[in-house]
């Protein structure tokens, strides 16, 4: 419970971070540092361990999920950037949902009445959020939706490579594509940083890949209905934080609509797992 109470804080706090940052240089070139220093960091790691971690007979699916997800991240960075923090929690707490929605529409997965309902209270909670035809759709929101959607198909990809992989040579993998796309995407806005603000890039890796690994040691460490209701509480920590640094007002409406994506997600995932007990398979594990 500590473990996944203090991911969401530093996950609240990288976003407030690329936020921040994103009025000093681009959202792309966020992402790119984000990346370098985080392959950085786990060079050591990989060093320690021996290269023997990171065989692979699944260098394609990693690849697929690379470039997938280093799309994601770009296009989340961006969208982050243009929306209230709040709002864009909110949003994140979708991904469950549309890798349900995914699972069904394009790999024949069952669809059982209960998540079937689960899903249409989830997207109206994300109705609620949008709220189209009430307030004009912003670009910040639709960039975090499709960002939601592709990590969605990640989550995917993700529990067929669990199924040998390592979340070390999933990590591994995962920034060493991440660099080089990102670097390339972010060369034609390239703003040279300084070295303030390349300390802080390096604090956001930090932050993310010790987010990342609290995450995951969480649901190691302990049942997934005991501790995936306190992932509510990036919530109040992007409220926070966008009030506190941005002077975000909190919308009441925004957050009741997180709410509801997130109570839906939750009991998806929940009841995936619950199933998963009584008939051994693959089990869909939602991640940030």
């Amino acid at each position: 419970m500590v473990c996944i109470m203090a991911a969401t804080a530093l996950f609240a706090g990288m976003n407030a971070l690329i936020r921040g940052l994103s009025h000093t240089i681009p959202p792309v070139e966020i992402a790119f540092f984000r990346s370098f220093f985080g392959l950085f960091l786990l060079l050591p790691i990989l060093w320690w361990l021996g290269p023997h971690t990171i065989r692979t007979m699944k260098f394609k699916l990693h690849a697929t999920r690379g470039i997938v997800h280093a799309i994601s991240m770009m296009l989340f960075f961006v969208g982050l950037s243009l929306t209230p923090l709040s709002a864009t929690s909110s949003l994140e707490f979708a991904a469950p949902l549309m890798a349900t929605t995914i699972a069904i529409l394009f790999l024949g997965e069952i669809v059982r009445v209960r998540r079937l309902v689960a899903l249409g209270v989830g997207f109206i909670g994300v109705l609620i959020v949008v709220r189209p035809g009430v307030n004009a759709v912003s670009a910040g929101q639709l960039l975090i939706l499709l960002s939601v959607a592709m990590w969605a198909a990640c989550q995917l990809m993700i529990r067929e490579l669990s199924k040998t992989e390592s979340a070390f040579t999933q990590g591994f993998y995962m920034v060493s594509f991440f660099t080089p796309i990102t670097l390339a995407t972010a060369l034609p806005f390239w703003i040279w940083p300084d070295a303030q603000t390349l300390v802080v890039l390096f604090v956001l890796a930090a932050i993310a890949t010790t987010g990342t690994w609290l995450y995951s040691e969480a649901f190691r460490r302990a049942e997934m209905s005991a501790i995936l209701p306190l992932e509510s509480t990036k919530l109040i920590w992007a409220t926070g934080f966008g009030w506190f640094f941005f002077s975000e007002a909190p919308d009441p409406i925004t957050l009741l609509g997180g709410a509801v994506i997130f109570s839906a997600a939750a009991y998806i995932t929940v009841r995936e797992v619950q199933l998963g007990r009584k008939d051994p398979g693959p089990i869909e594990v939602a991640g940030d």
